[in-house]
């Protein structure tokens, strides 16, 4: 157990010294770099000279500072490669869907535009005739709840590109189709972290969804849950689905590298 214990520490020893040196703007000193990570600079310089031996951080011969190469990057391009936000949730959109007892969906913002790439239903919940977004689909960012999270991040400038490019096409009774009103939506969204729709996008069907992040921070992508209104009233949303639609959201960012 001991010998665990120390290999975890030196492992976690290890990533702070890389984090420390990709964060630093100029090349790093020894003593700087062990006192930042809190280890000996004896331990400092062998963990240095491995990561010198693999290509990923190099010595400048003029002064004798650290600082990382470029290699790391192709690491980064190799898992954005392979390794899309489908491929990072795994099971956990169907899983959400079974334990909630309602359609679960995942999705991106593209042109403009709300782009589901998962999406798990049950027949049980969502019938009676109510058309589904499915996975491929398309659907206008304004009127559902995935795309009010997406336009948190658009400037006004991009919301006036929106409505000049786009429209706000009213599909249902409940739909936002003034620019004033959009843009009250989308500060009650930032000021709540979730998005709702109500009937907005297809009549008898309530959605809500809460954000997941990317290393950098920013929204990457939507998790929602959705059903017929009977069956997703808004004391329900919040006491029910929100805590659990935030559960999975965190992980699928933690995969996606954010720390928040």
């Amino acid at each position: 157990m001991g010998e665990k214990k120390v290999s975890n520490q030196t492992v976690s020893k290890l990533v702070q010294l890389i984090s420390c040196i990709a964060e630093s703007r100029t090349p790093m000193r020894l003593q700087d770099i062990s006192e930042h990570i809190g280890v000996p600079v004896a331990t400092a310089f062998r963990y240095l000279n491995a990561l010198v031996e693999e290509g990923l951080v190099f010595q400048d011969g003029a002064t004798n500072r650290y600082a990382m190469t470029w290699r790391v990057c192709e690491y980064g391009k190799l898992v954005r490669n392979h390794m899309t936000i489908r491929n990072l949730s795994g099971s956990l959109v169907s899983e959400l869907s079974v334990k909630l007892s309602r359609g679960v969906s995942l999705s991106i913002e593209r042109g403009m535009e709300c782009v589901y790439i998962d999406c798990v239903y049950d027949p049980t919940s969502i019938s009676g005739g109510v058309p589904l977004q499915r996975i491929g689909l398309q659907a206008p960012i304004h009127a559902v709840s995935s795309g009010k999270l997406f336009l948190t991040a658009y400037e006004e400038s991009d919301i006036d590109l929106l409505v000049n490019q786009k429209g706000l096409e009213q599909l249902t009774e409940k739909t936002i189709t003034t620019k004033d009103a959009l843009m009250e939506e989308i500060r009650s969204t930032k000021n709540n972290q979730y998005a709702l729709d109500d009937q907005e996008c297809e009549p008898g069907l309530r959605c809500v969804a809460v954000p997941i992040y990317d290393y950098s921070g920013e929204i990457a992508a939507a998790l929602s849950c959705f059903g017929k209104v009977e069956n997703m009233s808004f004391e329900q949303i919040h006491s029910d689905i929100l805590p659990e639609l935030r559960s999975v959201a965190k992980e699928i960012s933690f995969r996606m590298g954010s720390y928040e």
